[in-house]
């Protein structure tokens, strides 16, 4: 019987045995056969989402047999001294679709590049770029907040630092970050964003825009705006950062949709300084010059634009008008000036000006087109300064300065040979304002001392003149500025009969006359309005 019971007992382990044999044979075969195993996630643009897709590890054109090296760019994961061993690239949906995403819109901007013209090879770095993914500090929940934003910091470009006489640049993304608990319910807020392609795209062409628009211009709205449509553009499709774009984002409730064809309202100059105050407005707008001229011609003459504007310019007037140039140029080397000349307006009416920008080619519908071209000199209106601007009492307003770019009037009082500056500031907010239609009745400013030490002299001079200056000084702060604010609304009136696209006469006085009715009150005559 003890035979009997130790031979099922014998029996039974060398079952088991054979079974755990199997199974962990099994298990090397199928750990094997996973890791063979190389995807990507790669746009399948019927369906309009990123899908899986198998490569192979030579399709990368890797430049290492041992570490994860491409043609320009190094990959390393956090902050480690190397890139990542190519053993642990294999079978990383994570990695490979990095690298894969970096080649793919390395190649298309080479191919704008070609298209535009352009003999500046930007596509080419030298050293490599380095890229960190699981970077530690792309995004910290205790180190950063900002209320104004509601999407974190996920991925960054940081532009190029020194090192041994080489100029380095580097591109970083954050690894996912998980509320503890919450993210139990799908409510993961920060998403691994080196697995989503257009936040690449975005990144990456923030190397681009950065060789033109100045490394600082990073984080402006002009540099954001801009990588936000080539992201789309290279999509062939408005809308990123959802669960199409990125895999990772189907279960964030706490993420919205950016959608770059949904309606925007007029152009307001703070996004110059402040990009999140609107994030769509931009890259919105130009998806919309987009879809008049066509892929293609809008991702050339965009780039083109971006090669011409100077660090430290704004998208209005700046690269808008350097965009409408950029169009008429392509066009006309293209299809002939009729065509070219006719698209430019058709950008204009359709696309800019409904939203409160325009170009060079709708400035003679402005009204800096009518102001007069030379400085101009006047009799001052205040009849009291005469009390001790006995000999010379006059403005001078440098009328020809004033621009679209720059809208300050420039003028000085000159009493007795001493001359005070002053300016009127243009209000400028909504630069729809300048364009003549038949609302249009005057445009507002604010009259202010020139310079912040306006009160001081000059020391050279004489003491009798610096005397008389000090007096100018404190006739104009009593009698034409508010004590707080140090300046007074002023209004340039356009009188004209009855056609609305015409100034017969400029008409400058304070805009709440209260008991300085003749104090400051001026007429000018306007050019024709046709050669701005």
């Amino acid at each position: 019987m003890k035979n009997k019971k130790y031979s099922r007992d014998a029996w039974m382990k060398k079952i088991y045995t054979l079974f755990s044999v199997f199974v962990l044979i099994s298990s090397f075969s199928l750990y094997s056969e996973t890791k063979k195993e190389n995807q990507v996630l790669d746009w399948d643009n019927e369906r309009k989402l990123f899908v899986h897709k198998n490569v192979s590890i030579e399709e990368l054109n890797l430049k290492s047999t041992s570490n994860y090296v491409l043609d320009h760019f190094s990959i390393y994961s956090g902050l480690e001294e190397n890139p990542i061993p190519l053993s642990q690239v294999e079978g990383n949906l994570k990695y490979l679709t990095l690298g894969y995403q970096l080649q793919k819109i390395e190649s298309r901007w080479k191919t704008i590049a070609l298209t535009s013209g352009s003999k500046d090879k930007i596509t080419e770095f030298y050293p490599r770029i380095i890229v960190r993914v699981n970077a530690p500090y792309a995004y910290s929940p205790t180190e950063y907040f900002d209320s104004k934003v509601f999407l974190k910091n996920t991925a960054l470009t940081i532009p190029p630092s020194e090192s041994n006489g080489k100029w380095q640049s580097e591109l970083w993304f954050a690894p996912k970050w998980d509320i503890p608990v919450l993210s139990t319910f799908a409510f993961e807020r920060i998403i691994d964003t080196a697995t989503c392609p257009d936040a690449i795209y975005h990144e990456y062409t923030h190397l681009i825009t950065g060789k033109y628009l100045g490394n600082n211009a990073i984080g402006r709205s002009l540099a954001e705006g801009l990588s936000d449509y080539y992201a789309a553009s290279i999509l062939d499709h408005p809308v990123l950062y959802t669960h199409k774009t990125c895999e990772a984002v189907k279960r964030q409730l706490l993420v919205s949709t950016f959608r770059l064809d949904r309606e925007i309202g007029l152009y307001d100059s703070s996004i110059e300084s402040d990009f999140k105050k609107d994030f769509a407005f931009i890259p919105s707008l130009l998806w919309q010059y987009r879809q008049v001229v066509g892929g293609e011609l809008a991702d050339v003459t965009i780039f083109q634009a971006i090669e011409n504007t100077s660090v430290g310019d704004r998208f209005f007037p700046e690269f808008i008008n350097t965009l409408s140039t950029s169009l008429y140029k392509e066009l006309k080397k293209r299809n002939g000036e009729q065509v070219a000349t006719d698209m430019v307006q058709k950008i204009e009416d359709s696309v800019l000006i409904p939203h409160g920008v325009y170009s060079k080619y709708s400035r003679k519908k402005i009204v800096f087109s009518f102001f007069p071209k030379t400085s101009i000199k006047v009799p001052n209106s205040d009849e009291k300064s005469n009390e001790f601007c006995g000999v010379k009492n006059e403005l001078e307003f440098y009328w020809k300065d004033v621009s679209l770019e720059e809208p300050t009037l420039r003028f000085y009082w000159n009493c007795n040979q001493v001359k005070i500056p002053m300016v009127i500031q243009i209000e400028q907010s909504n630069p729809i304002h300048y364009l003549l239609d038949s609302n249009l009745r005057f445009i507002n400013g604010k009259l202010r001392f020139a310079s912040l030490s306006a009160d001081k002299p000059n020391p050279k001079l004489s003491e009798e003149n610096q005397n008389l200056y000090r007096q100018m000084y404190q006739y104009v702060k009593e009698n034409y500025f508010y004590r707080k604010s140090m300046e007074k609304e002023i209004r340039l009136y356009f009188d004209s009969n009855n056609d609305v696209n015409r100034i017969d006469n400029i008409r400058m006085e304070f805009a709440y006359l209260g008991n300085s009715k003749k104090r400051f009150r001026y007429s000018f005559v306007p050019v024709s309005g046709e050669s701005y």
